[in-house]
């Protein structure tokens, strides 16, 4: 597995852990629809929680997985800055930072955040 790759199974899986300690994590499937949709985020027919469970980690553990190249952008740090309402906020958002940076930028992740997960 590529360096790339396996730092960024590190922050999914860190991602999931920050997700489920703040109760994120714990949501309902969608209806089988809701996965039809054509909007950014599935912002017409799912929270963006269940996006993050549902699409967005098993679609990048996929990726993982196979031989294919990660996607060459990734920015979905705003769109958590504007849907999920909690206290660590921060938390979150410090991975999907990291998360974003990486694909996007090739940037490596602080180690101390890498240590977490």
């Amino acid at each position: 597995m590529q360096a790339r790759k396996k730092l960024l199974y590190k922050l999914l899986y860190l991602l999931q852990q920050r997700l489920d300690q703040q109760g994120h994590w714990q949501v309902s499937q969608p209806a089988p629809q809701a996965f039809e949709s054509q909007e950014p985020f599935c912002v017409d027919s799912m929270t963006l929680q269940q996006w993050l469970r549902y699409i967005f980690v098993p679609r990048m553990q996929a990726l993982l997985e196979s031989p294919t190249q990660l996607p060459g952008e990734c920015a979905i740090t705003p769109q958590v800055e504007m849907q999920i309402e909690t206290a660590n906020l921060s938390e979150i958002t410090e991975v999907t930072q990291a998360i974003d940076q990486l694909i996007s930028e090739g940037k490596v992740p602080p180690t101390q955040l890498l240590r977490q997960a």
